[in-house]
């Protein structure tokens, strides 16, 4: 096997050719790349209106870019075995506008990338953590530029507009968090969270979920929530939590995640785990951007919750349960 450094890599050949999807796959391969190092995803309809600003082709049903994508994946199936070390599919990157993941022809190179073995048909919640997943391992890795060389293909020497933030940012807060014990508010919230997972908002028909929950980090969140369609990891906050813990508690969810979908892969399950926060404030309009860029979801209830008791409904028994979409 050979390796990047060694300068020997050749164009691969699913990018080869004249035809339209080879001539657009090796387009899409810089464009992907820029995605991949800003840590962002492309929808189809970005991706052909982005081809056509630069002059490198005209508008086509978006529904024909998954041939080019496919070629990007295959392309990156032969890099891996080229320098003997996984690359990530940059098509998984090439997203659905609604659903915000690639579609169900990106299967095959999510389940061969995270070494699932492939069913029929994958659910939607299975589409989506694998996906999600795959994202964030083709965000992390740090050789594209290198391969762009090695395979004679330039980076795009600008951005891609669509994609550029215009909102302003700062850096995250490190100082002025509460660090007093869990007060009685916020034991409260999380009881009650445990005990209505009604109010999260989610298809999966949760049970009553386990409190403290302990991940083999040794961090231990608020609320964990099981199941065999998904896993979902619970920060609260209450009316009492300041600014800065509330911000605080949009990054506990990030860890979270991670944490939970780490160890579901230890398992040999697909990671399908995912994080919420939980508040009795409505986030500032700063904190809430703040969520929605680090895509962590927010649930806001009220602190007199007693008008909630008739809400719960009952939830289906074990035998009525079925594989429903994670949301």
């Amino acid at each position: 096997m050979s390796n990047i450094s060694d300068g020997d890599m050749t164009l691969p050949e699913a990018l080869r050719g004249g035809g339209w999807t080879a001539v657009t796959a090796r387009q899409m391969f810089p464009l992907l790349v820029w995605c991949a190092k800003q840590g962002k995803k492309i929808t189809y309809g970005q991706l052909d209106t982005e081809l056509q600003r630069r002059g490198w082709g005209h508008h086509v049903n978006v529904v024909v870019y998954g041939h080019p994508a496919g070629a990007v994946g295959n392309a990156c199936i032969e890099i891996e075995k080229e320098i003997g070390e996984k690359v990530p599919p940059l098509n998984a990157l090439v997203v659905n506008a609604k659903s915000g993941i690639p579609g169900n022809g990106c299967d095959y190179y999510l389940t061969a990338y995270l070494d699932k073995k492939r069913s029929r048909h994958l659910t939607d919640a299975q589409r989506k953590a694998m996906a999600e997943e795959t994202m964030e391992e083709v965000w992390r890795f740090q050789k594209w530029d290198e391969i762009l060389n090695q395979c004679g293909l330039s980076p795009i020497p600008d951005a891609i507009p669509s994609l550029r933030s215009e909102s302003q940012r700062k850096a995250p807060r490190k100082q002025g968090w509460s660090n007093e014990p869990e007060s009685a508010a916020h034991q409260s919230l999380k009881k009650w969270v445990a005990e209505n997972p009604q109010v999260l908002g989610s298809k999966i028909p949760y049970r009553r979920g386990q409190t403290e929950w302990l991940f083999a980090s040794a961090d231990r969140v608020d609320v964990m929530f099981e199941h065999k369609d998904g896993c979902l990891a619970v920060e609260v906050k209450a009316a009492n939590a300041n600014a800065a813990d509330l911000e605080r508690g949009v990054y506990q969810c990030v860890k979270y995640q991670a944490l939970l979908r780490a160890e579901l892969k230890a398992e040999g399950k697909i990671p399908n785990g995912s994080s919420l926060l939980v508040t009795e404030t409505r986030l500032s309009p700063a904190l809430q951007a703040l969520a929605d860029l680090l895509g962590v979801r927010v649930v806001t209830v009220p602190v007199k919750r007693d008008t909630l008791k008739s809400e719960k409904a009952a939830l289906p028994s074990k035998s009525r349960l079925d594989r429903r979409a994670f949301r």
